[in-house]
């Protein structure tokens, strides 16, 4: 009897050592997660995750989902890189609530924690990772939808460890603390001011001192002749310097950042995205711009490519034309860069994820037909399906994507 069970014991072993050798052995190379919410807001938010392995026979496919359960809303946004912990921060903006997922198994998520308001700080925006793997996130209000918010900073683990308020005492300005970008080698945090309330515009980006969250700059874009091109700052990213940083607005207008370490930090207009009137979320990929640009006024849809290699005077070297029913938004790549998640909005962007081949010798981009499956209209991962793997919750919309193994955030691929 005893025999028999330590054989049986060896064999069990055997068995589960082989399905795990398989597991490693069949795991994608690459993956995307991407933060969804039901179409209808009638289900809960999940995550999903996408085989993105290019040279696997099941690129494309749908690997598994996993949803929450406290609320049900409006999926936004993630980190643009994977931070170096494996934990996602996600959020439902209309429920002003955070969800943390664990990748430790990149192909099974797991759903590690979840929080609302912190310290009456609420509608989390933006995460990053700072350069201690803590996490800080901006937050558009603080104890009402009137209210001017901070930053906060977090653990890994999402434990709150201090804040800031962005609100400053010496004048009226509004502010809604929006996108985020770092610059270690100069002790800087920038933020900027977008209102995804559409309360107002907003005129100003701020800037921090890292270490201490002290509040150290608000500053108003200069203002261009017969156009609102300075309106709504919205994203922006530190270029190879390591401290100069290109911004750009909602309403299209592209902005240097620099002097950062000076009493008084440079503001100037470069450049004007005129197909617009919508950029959001950029890429910079060496001394590229890679911009997302949108109308939804019959003007152009797609991704502009810009050489910033002077990046006082950018120059156009390639742009993707996507379509008038494909409303550009979010951008991430992946690890090697040759490769760019695209999420966004109008009838059929809305419909599907998408990648794009990006070639960072030339600036050329395009469409990876082989990602997901071709319909009549173009190829991607479909989003208009009745059942996921978590359920029948029906179709569904992306809004962040990020690329697992992590790409490196701009501050760590600065000189």
């Amino acid at each position: 009897m005893r025999k028999t069970l330590i054989v049986s014991t060896i064999f069990l072993f055997l068995l589960t050592s082989c399905t795990q050798q398989d597991i490693v052995k069949n795991q994608p190379k690459e993956l995307l997660y991407v933060w969804l919410h039901d179409i209808g807001f009638e289900d809960p938010n999940f995550l999903a995750v996408i085989n993105a392995d290019s040279e696997s026979e099941n690129y494309g496919e749908l690997v598994d989902t996993i949803p929450v359960f406290e609320t049900v809303g409006m999926a936004h946004h993630t980190p643009i890189f994977l931070p170096s912990s494996g934990l996602i921060y996600a959020n439902d903006f209309h429920n002003s609530h955070t969800y943390i997922y664990e990748t430790s198994n990149p192909l099974k998520p797991k759903l590690s924690r979840s929080f609302g308001k912190i310290k009456e700080y609420s509608f989390p925006h933006s995460y990053s990772e700072l350069p201690n793997g803590h996490i800080i996130s901006t937050f558009q209000t603080k104890g009402g939808i009137n209210t001017v918010g901070g930053i906060v900073e977090f653990s890994p683990e999402g434990k709150y460890l201090r804040s800031a308020d962005a609100e400053i005492q010496e004048e009226q300005v509004f502010l809604r603390p929006y996108g985020i970008v770092l610059v270690p080698k100069l002790n800087r945090i920038i933020t900027t001011n977008y209102d995804m309330h559409e309360t107002d515009n907003s005129y100003h980006i701020q800037i921090w001192d890292m270490k201490t969250l002290e509040k150290l700059h608000t500053i108003r874009l200069p203002k261009t002749e017969d156009m609102i091109i300075d309106q709504n700052p919205f994203e922006g990213r530190l270029l190879s310097d390591g401290e100069t940083v290109l911004f750009q607005t909602f309403s299209c207008g592209l902005y240097m950042l620099n002097s950062l370490d000076q009493n008084m930090p440079k503001i100037s207009y470069v450049h004007h995205f005129a197909e617009g009137p919508f950029c959001s979320l950029p890429v910079r990929l060496d001394n590229f711009w890679i911009q997302t640009v949108a109308s939804d006024k019959g003007g152009f849809n797609g991704v502009v490519v810009l050489d910033i290699t002077d990046p006082a005077n950018p120059i156009e070297v390639d742009r993707l034309d996507t379509g008038e029913d494909y409303g550009t938004h979010w951008l991430s790549p992946n690890k090697s860069g040759n490769k760019i998640v695209l999420t966004g909005f109008f009838k059929e962007l809305e419909r599907r994820v998408m990648v794009l081949d990006f070639n960072k010798t030339t600036g050329e981009i395009l469409i990876d037909e082989s990602f997901g499956i071709s319909d009549d209209k173009k190829p991607g991962f479909r989003l208009d399906r009745e059942t996921w793997p978590h359920g029948q919750t029906g179709e569904a919309m992306a809004h962040g994507a990020i690329y697992w193994p992590a790409a490196d955030p701009d501050w760590k691929t600065a000189e």
